[in-house]
């Protein structure tokens, strides 16, 4: 008897969801000091969560399975473009609109006491390159950010990489053929290569524009998309459900080569990263998923399964729109410092941080992002 694909919400997802935002937590509330004195027990914990940050590609990933997966399942829907744009704008949108916003009533109605908290000594910009922000072009050009705005902006380029790649992602879903669509994904992925390589090293490009740019970023997403093909394919769903053995092998194989990246090139400006790196780790992440999925009963589905990680997932979104504001602020006020965990203090003011963080999110959910998002699930492919 054959076994396809289940189409029923899958609680595994939330839980690595929740993984990859514990990573991102622990990446910058470790890394905002800046470097620790070598040697010193900072110093090792620093560089063992030093490729933190490569969760991105692992909420690239997670984003090109799931919203490529409903894509793919109803490309033949007569609303399928009005359906996917609106669930998409109240999924995203409104609480990002409101976070962008937010700053720029801040800053111009009380810049000055910001100056004075935010330890940084400079008045934090509000420039007509801010409105950027509302279309999703933040990744585009260079805008400068530091202290207080670079916490509130610097970190949603990864917003911008999305929603520029799913503008067009659903016309190329609708128009190609399902056998073809695959091919189209593998063109994306040596696509966004070749422009890493060519940017990086033919051009001598910055390695801020190689790492945030959509055109170098999206082969996570294609990625991800290529998984979702594999378990839509009866014979492909069956294959993961035969050869779990086999998919540990390729994840083991793929995990070797995510060693040797952390030992040798772990930044994500790194030239081997940035060549080959982003879409090695993106491999790798998306066999963790396949593996997760393909095996309910396996250790990791229920390691993803535990209820603080399908939690944090749900709530992932805003948590990373405030957490690095939230830190830099509660640190500003409280201590009268820069984040950090050198101290006691500082450690407990960073916990204190993420509480803050996730309470904000929850109470966003709860009250505004749930109720919008089903409003946006009213509208039916």
């Amino acid at each position: 008897m054959s076994v396809s694909f289940p189409k029923q919400r899958l609680i595994e997802l939330d839980g690595l969801r929740g993984f990859a935002l514990v990573m991102i937590l622990v990446f910058h509330s470790v890394s905002q000091e800046g470097e620790y004195p070598a040697g010193s027990f900072l110093a090792y914990l620093q560089r063992s969560v030093a490729m933190g940050w490569s969760a991105l590609d692992l909420f690239f990933v997670l984003s090109g399975f799931l919203i490529g997966g409903i894509l793919m399942d109803s490309r033949e829907s007569p609303s399928y473009f009005k359906t996917f744009y609106i669930r998409r704008f109240y999924r995203i949108v409104p609480v990002y609109y409101v976070w962008v916003s937010l700053y720029i009533l801040l800053i111009g109605l009380a810049g000055e006491v910001v100056t004075r908290y935010s330890n940084s000594g400079v008045r934090p910009p509000l420039t007509p390159a801010i409105t950027s922000y509302f279309l999703f072009l933040q990744n585009s050009f260079t805008i400068p950010l530091f202290g207080f705005s670079g916490a509130w902006f610097g970190h949603l380029w990864s917003l911008a990489v999305e929603e520029q790649f799913y503008l067009v992602t659903p016309l190329v879903v609708r128009l190609t053929r399902p056998k073809n669509l695959k091919w189209i994904l593998f063109a994306v992925i040596v696509i966004a290569v070749g422009a890493r390589v060519v940017f990086r090293f033919v051009l001598d490009g910055s390695p801020l524009l190689v790492a945030t740019r959509t055109v170098c970023r999206m082969d996570a997403l294609a990625i991800g998309m290529l998984g979702a093909i594999l378990v839509r394919s009866e014979a492909g769903w069956q294959w993961l459900a035969q050869n779990l053995l086999t998919l540990r092998v390729i994840l083991t194989l793929f995990g070797l080569g995510v060693v040797a990246l952390f030992l040798f090139a772990y930044g994500s400006i790194s030239p081997a990263m940035q060549a080959v790196g982003f879409t090695w780790l993106a491999g790798f992440y998306t066999t963790l998923l396949l593996l997760a999925v393909g095996n309910h009963g396996g250790w990791l589905a229920s390691f993803l399964r535990i209820r603080l990680l399908r939690e944090l997932g749900s709530v992932s979104y805003c948590v990373y729109l405030v957490h690095v504001v939230v830190s830099v602020t509660l640190h500003a006020v409280i201590l009268r410092q820069p984040p950090r965990i050198s101290t006691s203090s500082g450690v407990l003011v960073t916990l204190l941080a993420v509480l803050v963080s996730y309470s904000v999110a929850k109470i966003s959910w709860i009250y505004f992002e749930s109720p919008l998002q089903r409003r946006g699930h009213a509208y039916k492919y």
